[in-house]
């Protein structure tokens, strides 16, 4: 997947580090594919868990220490596509059902999938809100640099139904591989405003505007084995996940995801 898109020539100082922070995140995404390729799985006594991006800080913090884990991450369309590819790894984290269900219906995935959390879409801009932005019409403003995700990830086509659902036309700058490339460039300011997820605007310190045509627009997470018969330390990475009291729960519900 390519990194994100520029349209327009709006803001020509501000362009160059645009295009930066896309190289950025272009490479950080050819990394995590040419890496999953080369997850020996569960076989060599390793359990290769690739998760959507959105969860990289509470998969660090739920495997920190435990060496046998590799925790692998990328937008979810990008790992269920690997996948399909042939990388090799024993459980898949997406961030929509849509993601999981293509998972399946490939073939890549046979385990029986479970929600574990959910994750709502907020506005959020970098902190002070320097771009004045007080509500989801303001992304349709030309003065501003507006990012969203690529529609192709969960985020983006979560964006895509909310902005379609509310008639608001964004004017967007950037389109972004991944929720966690586009909280990035509205934390470092190279964007006025974006649509994330709320996780990843208090992670990565953003403010958030009061949006309430968003509040119900949230996604699912869930996590499957890979095998339909999995084998002790795999089953055991998702009794993390789903079991009562379970690490992978209490991690996520710390970091601000809610319950399913």
């Amino acid at each position: 997947m390519a990194g994100g898109t520029i349209t327009g020539h709006r803001h020509r100082p501000r362009a160059a580090r645009l295009a930066m922070a896309s190289a950025v995140a272009s490479v950080s995404m050819l990394a995590a594919g040419c890496s999953s390729t080369a997850g020996n799985g569960a076989e060599d006594g390793g359990v290769v868990v690739m998760a959507a991006s959105s969860l990289t800080e509470v998969m660090e913090t739920v495997f920190e220490g435990r060496e046998s884990v590799t925790p692998l991450f990328a937008a979810s369309s990008t790992l269920v596509a690997q996948l399909a590819a042939g990388a090799e790894a024993d459980v898949l984290i997406t961030a929509n059902a849509a993601t999981m269900d293509r998972a399946i219906a490939e073939g890549s995935v046979r385990g029986e999938p479970v929600l574990i959390a959910v994750n709502t879409l907020v506005l959020a801009t970098p902190a002070g809100n320097p771009g004045d932005v007080t509500g989801l019409a303001d992304l349709g403003r030309r003065d501003l640099l507006v990012g969203l995700c690529a529609v192709e990830v969960p985020c983006g086509a979560l964006a895509q139904q909310a902005l379609g659902e509310t008639r608001v036309t964004a004017s967007a700058d950037t389109l972004e591989p991944n929720v966690r490339a586009l909280a990035t460039k509205i934390s470092l300011g190279e964007l006025d405003a974006g649509l994330v997820y709320a996780t990843d605007a208090r992670t990565a310190g953003l403010a958030t505007v009061d949006a309430p045509e968003l509040n119900d627009h949230r996604n699912g997470y869930y996590i499957a084995a890979v095998s339909a018969e999995p084998a002790p330390e795999v089953q055991a990475v998702i009794d993390d996940f789903t079991g009562l009291g379970g690490t992978g729960a209490k991690a996520l519900y710390a970091y601000g995801f809610g319950r399913p």
